[in-house]
């Protein structure tokens, strides 16, 4: 059985609320992420007419196509970085949710690396074997999965995709799709030290929910660091 870790997921405190009422995560489409990379593979090596058209179609289909299945949940490992706390939870106002998540293949950690996927005409014009050339592949396809840009590696950043087909972990509403959250995951609710949810409104909304094991918690500044602290660390 695979351990379990913690993750948090930041929100403002107006789609923190939403989530408390529902009891579930919004999740979040491939072509509507804050990375303008996210996969998108590059291209180089291009000598025909056909190499140069797929360059153009490719990206923006697979996201299109994307978008119509998979989404995706995104945490991090830490809640001690003012900079996810500024930038995802709208400076502070906002919350973060501790989920713990079993740590196996459906839970993706990202990687950060300066070089980014790019397919090399080249190089597949000289793989003469059908499998080494689906292996070449397969290995670019995986590194878009789970690579970002080295400079984003402050967020520390786990993935969970999500079938958008799949009823029984995707609830669509409103055009929207969200994912309920199991009662035993969310461990707790830390609110940012300027969020204007109080603690008893937000123990009322989880106690209706079932979640009457989360634990409620505010976020303050370290007074000898630059680190967020909650009751626990």
């Amino acid at each position: 059985m695979a351990d379990l870790i913690p993750l948090y997921r930041f929100l403002d405190s107006d789609a923190a609320l939403k989530t408390l009422v529902a009891g579930k995560f919004r999740v979040g489409l491939v072509s509507k992420l804050n990375d303008p990379f996210e996969w998108k593979l590059g291209f180089t090596g291009i000598t025909t007419t056909e190499e140069k058209e797929f360059s153009e179609t490719y990206p923006r289909d697979d996201l299109r196509d994307k978008d119509t299945w998979m989404g995706i949940l995104c945490f991090s490992k830490t809640v001690s970085n003012p900079v996810l706390w500024s930038l995802y939870a709208d400076k502070h106002s906002g919350v973060a949710f501790e989920v713990i998540y079993p740590n196996d293949d459906s839970l993706i950690k990202m990687k950060y690396r300066r070089s980014r996927p790019v397919l090399d005409f080249n190089r597949l014009r000289k793989m003469p074997d059908e499998n080494e050339r689906d292996g070449y592949l397969l290995s670019l396809l995986d590194d878009l999965m789970r690579q970002k840009w080295r400079r984003w590696i402050w967020e520390q950043e786990y993935r969970v995709h999500i079938n958008l087909n799949d009823q029984s972990i995707c609830l669509h509403s409103d055009g929207r799709h969200h994912w309920p959250i199991p009662r035993e995951s969310l461990k707790q609710v830390v609110l940012g030290f300027c969020c204007p949810l109080e603690e008893a409104s937000v123990r009322k909304l989880l106690d209706m929910n079932g979640f009457v094991a989360t634990k409620v918690v505010r976020a303050r500044m370290c007074s000898e660091t630059y680190a967020i602290k909650t009751t626990n660390t």
